[in-house]
């Protein structure tokens, strides 16, 4: 009984001496603010990260999907793809292919271009 007494005076006189010390030390006038600003640049870190995995994990599960399918299909299924596809003559068509490789990189420094504008300007 005395023992639990002592301890229970141990630690109100703990509890007093920390509040005692908490209110002598004076925080600077922007800690508040600073800290909110902490807080707040953590979170979007923790919400970008959170974003990064789940577009990893939705690509990653999106390519194993298809390479089982394309995996089913070629050695499950006992189809004959060059029934199906046209016998073309590529020589006759290499200059238009030319033409769409051209557009296509066009199209995709474009794309790029795009998106670091938007990034840079506008999604601030």
């Amino acid at each position: 009984m005395e023992t639990e007494k002592k301890i229970e005076d141990n630690m109100r006189s703990a509890l007093k001496q920390a509040l005692e010390r908490r209110q002598m030390e004076v925080l600077s006038s922007n800690f508040s603010y600073r800290m909110m600003g902490h807080i707040r640049r953590e979170a979007e870190k923790q919400r970008k990260r959170k974003a990064r995995i789940s577009w990893v994990a939705l690509l990653t599960s999106v390519l194993a999907l298809l390479g089982l399918g394309i995996y089913f299909l070629f050695f499950y299924v006992d189809i004959n793809f060059t029934d199906y596809l046209p016998q073309t003559d590529v020589r006759s068509e290499a200059p238009l292919l030319k033409f769409y490789i051209y557009i296509a990189l066009l199209v995709l420094i474009l794309l790029g271009v795009d998106y670091w504008l938007r990034k840079k300007y506008i999604w601030k």
